[in-house]
């Protein structure tokens, strides 16, 4: 097998080849003439056994403009974390809309989630115990309370544990109490479903389409708070078949018609399994974030692409919006 690597030494070759993520290093290669691609991934083994990785340790082989990309976790001792005060020194809210600064790229660059838009309206979280699943989101949480005032943003929470979102139980961004079972979720999601409907009477009235257009024409008293609505260990809402039934039900309504409305719902789990997640709901929820799991399969389940299973944990993961995949360190508080 022939690879078209210029004869420079290892560092330049990195610096010229590859490109540095804060938990691994993206290597481009270009086979020689008549070579196929699936040859480089056949050397799997070989490579991880001559870079010296740990067992728990994986490569991702990938097709990207012309090359086969290979994603090299780095060592434990070689990868930096992104702190959350830090991101947000480097970012700017908006003016109108939503937005929330989730990590970083390998670029350096402020990756960040867009609720107003239509490709990110509302959000699925997964990955296993260790993968930094509940850090993610309450980075996302914490910038919607860092930088949105309780009268532009509220919080709607569901907390089975009682232990993961208890932080945010004085937050004035909260309505009402965190709850914390099938029922709490019920109660707040038919709420959603009623208050998604009042808006749109609200919308036809006023001659507008959606919750920007209303707010910037009335007072500044008179504007509507858009809604978060968090269901975090989304298996332990839904293990009750008429339970999960009736929640998915209001979630597929709340998913198809609530962006304009300004109501957002964040879905996160530690059992990214196709019966807890269906397809169905997936395809409802148009934007994902996939830390570590176990496996290509509850890849698959999260963002309907392998890969998640080669992540490195502690808050390295992809995020999915418009078909587009990006690897990200997620800040941490």
């Amino acid at each position: 097998m022939v690879l078209s690597v210029r004869p420079e030494s290892t560092s330049n070759w990195i610096r010229q080849r590859g490109q540095r993520h804060p938990a691994s290093i993206l290597f481009r290669v270009r086979p020689g003439k008549g070579v196929a691609p699936n040859k480089l991934s056949a050397q799997h083994d070989a490579l991880k056994l001559a870079l010296e990785l740990d067992a728990a340790q994986d490569m991702r082989f990938d097709i990207d403009k012309g090359y086969v990309t290979i994603d090299v976790p780095k060592l434990d001792k070689d990868r930096y974390f992104v702190e959350a005060s830090d991101l947000w020194s480097r970012w700017k809210r908006p003016e109108f809309g939503l937005r929330v600064p989730l990590g970083e790229d390998r670029f350096g660059n402020v990756v960040e989630i867009d609720f107003t838009s239509s490709n990110s309206p509302h959000l699925l979280i997964g990955g296993t115990t260790g993968s930094g699943k509940s850090e993610a989101l309450n980075t996302i949480l914490a910038g919607i309370t860092q930088h949105y005032t309780p009268d532009e943003v509220r919080l709607q929470l569901i907390d089975p544990k009682g232990t993961e979102l208890e932080h945010l139980s004085e937050s004035e961004h909260l309505d009402g109490e965190i709850g914390w079972d099938e029922e709490d979720a019920i109660g707040i999601l038919l709420r959603a479903v009623e208050e998604m409907q009042a808006r749109y009477a609200s919308f036809k009235n006023a001659k507008v389409r959606t919750i920007g257009d209303f707010n910037a024409n009335v007072a500044e008293g008179e504007r509507i708070p858009r809604w978060i609505i968090v269901l975090d260990e989304y298996a332990d809402l839904t293990s009750e078949p008429d339970a999960k039934k009736t929640i998915e039900g209001h979630l597929k309504r709340l998913a198809q018609k609530a962006r304009a409305a300004g109501i957002h719902v964040i879905i996160a789990t530690q059992k990214p399994d196709a019966s807890v997640i269906s397809t169905n709901l997936r395809s409802n929820l148009p934007a994902q974030i996939a830390l570590r799991v176990k496996s290509s399969t509850e890849s698959r389940v999260i963002m309907d692409d392998p890969g998640a299973e080669s992540l490195t944990g502690k808050g390295d993961a992809f995020f999915k919006a418009s078909g587009v995949l990006t690897r990200v360190q997620c800040a941490k508080i």
